[in-house]
Parts: structure tokens; sequence; C-alpha cells
């Protein structure tokens, strides 16, 4: 039973993925936990927590040679403090593969997997896939500058694989459960919705929401991702040393935002209009807009993913009603 540690399993990807490890019977979970009141949610599912400040700390560090953690899963969603991370794991891998050349036995690299996200390819409306380069001279377009500084992590991680088995994920923009990155369109609809018929003036004006007209963004729901990472997890040691280029982009449909936007008006009870009026210069909305039309045919081939989850404005109505729920 490999032991499993999820960076992040607090949050909404790692929760997701947790489970979704639990629930097979086949891993021992460790999730990092940065608060005590974290470290007792954890427990209450299951997940044997290693209570650390930050994600280089060394408890957190040591913990990995002390619980002998097989596959570090990183879905925290840190940008600087990552690359620190990774040298440190490096130095535990690398450690690892020297006591056991001392002691003259075999053992598996200390396996890494890296949640990065397809904006790393930038917007297009053409078809990308996920053995195009990112964030280099020769990759077909630029990332979106919110992410730009993931496609230098992207490429430490791959030049890790002397020390390290690793792989990339690289989930579209994720819907589903709280959608907690969906709040900055959906909140200005759901308070006009409960403006209307209270004497606002302003109740039958179009809501006016940051993004583009045109934008087409590639989508995955979390419970696809939590999938997706779990099969990298179990298919890590399969892939690694056989020249498979470990990176894989994970995206179920590609939906014209109007159209999302419209549908998401319509389930909060919001009558009027609704005008796209731009990302401007907002890098998360700009980062939103992102166009994807990326292919998952080599995580479906290759680490076997079977996504069950299709459509985010077909099932707007449930979708939105958790993420209300979820806003409290």
């Amino acid at each position: 039973m490999p032991n499993i540690l999820v960076l992040g399993a607090t949050g909404y990807i790692g929760s997701a993925l947790s489970q979704s490890l639990l629930r097979s019977g086949n891993h021992l979970v460790y999730g990092h936990a940065r608060t005590p009141e974290k470290a007792k949610a954890l427990q209450r599912n299951e997940i044997t927590p290693i209570l650390a400040p930050s994600l280089t700390s060394p408890s957190l560090i040591s913990a990995i040679a002390t619980h002998r953690i097989d596959i570090v899963v990183d879905v925290a969603g840190a940008d600087k403090e990552t690359f620190d991370l990774l040298n440190l794991v490096k130095k535990v891998g690398a450690e690892r593969l020297e006591n056991a050349q001392r002691e003259g036995v075999l053992v598996p690299k200390l396996g890494f997997i890296y949640c990065s996200g397809t904006w790393v390819h930038g917007s297009s409306h053409l078809s990308v896939n996920d053995l195009m380069p990112v964030g280099t001279a020769s990759a077909p377009l630029p990332p979106a500058e919110l992410v730009a500084w993931r496609t230098g992590l992207e490429k430490e991680v791959l030049n890790a694989r002397d020390m390290l088995d690793v792989a990339i994920v690289r989930p579209a923009l994720v819907y589903g459960r709280s959608s907690a990155i969906w709040t900055s369109l959906f909140s200005p609809l759901l308070q006009a919705a409960r403006g209307q018929g209270e004497g606002n003036s302003a109740s039958s004006a179009a809501v006016k929401i940051q993004v583009d007209d045109d934008s087409r963004p590639g989508l995955v729901h979390v419970d696809d991702v939590a999938s997706g990472f779990h099969c990298a997890i179990d298919k890590l040691s399969m892939i690694a040393g056989t020249g498979v280029y470990p990176v894989f982009d994970l995206q179920t449909s590609q939906e014209d935002m109007r159209g999302i936007l419209r549908a998401a008006a319509r389930e909060l009870g919001w009558k009027g209009g609704v005008e796209l009026v731009g990302a401007g210069e907002d890098l998360f909305a700009r980062a939103m807009c992102t166009t994807g039309n990326c292919s998952s045919g080599r995580a479906k081939i290759i680490l076997g993913w079977t996504p069950r989850r299709e459509g985010f404005v077909q099932g707007m109505g449930v979708f939105v009603r958790a993420w209300e729920s979820a806003r409290g």
C-alpha cells in the first residue's frame, strides 16, 4: 500500500484527491496541515496529518523520510514556495538513492507530481496539446501572465528526473463543488438577483462582468481532476524511465463564457441582462478568460484517465447551488 503525501490536502483539489485515494483502498494518505484545526479536519476524514507551518518546514520535509512517503503530490497552489520545496524534495530523493546504493539494494525513486494548469499554453482558438513546449521561444503562445512563473517550475520538475520519478498534471479551468475560482464572476449575478424587487432602481440594468466576450475556456470538473491525479499516482512508477513525456493536460469540454454566465444568471434568478465588459488589466480576470482548446488524449491513453463529469452549462443548476451553499 503506497504512502502518498498530499500537499494542499485541505484545499479544493486536494480534498477531492485525498478522498479518491482513500475510497480506492489502495493507498495510505498523508496530508499537510498548516494549523491544528486543519490537522483535525484531516483526521476526521481518515487522512494522517503532518502539521507544519509551511511547505518548506523542516518538520514536513523530515516527515517524508520518517513516514517512508512514496509519492509527494503538490496541489497546494503555491508559487515561489514550491521552487524551494522541490529542491528540498530532491535532496530527500537523492539521499534515499545514495543510502540504497551504499547498502547494495534497489529501491524505487521518490515520486513527485506537480499540479500546474492548462493556462501555461496561453489563450488559443487553435488546438494545443501537452507535448508542445510552454514558456520558451518555440512555444506557440505565451502563457497567461498570472501563471507565467509555472513554466519555469515545470522545467525544474522535469529536470529532477535523475533523482525523482516525476509527472506534471495540468487541469483546465476547474468547476464543481465549491467552485471558489468562479466567485468573482458569479457573485455580481447573485447580488443583482437578491436586489430585484427591493426597490433597487438599478435592478433592471445589465450586470457587468469583467470577462472577454469571445472567451471559450477549457473546463474540467473537480472530481475528474482528482481522478486524473489518482491515475498519475497509480501509473507513475510504470511510466518513469520509459521515455514517456510525463506531462498530461486534463480537459473535458470547451464552453463559451457568455453561455456559462447566462446559464449561471438564470439559475441564480437574475432576470436582467449580462454585459461582458472585458478583462482589462486584472491578471486574474485575464487568466479566467484564457481560451483553452487542449487535448487530453494522452492522459486517457497513457494514464487510463476516464472522466465522468462533462458539461458545465448542462448541469449549471446543481453547480451554482453548490457554489452558493459554499459561500454561506
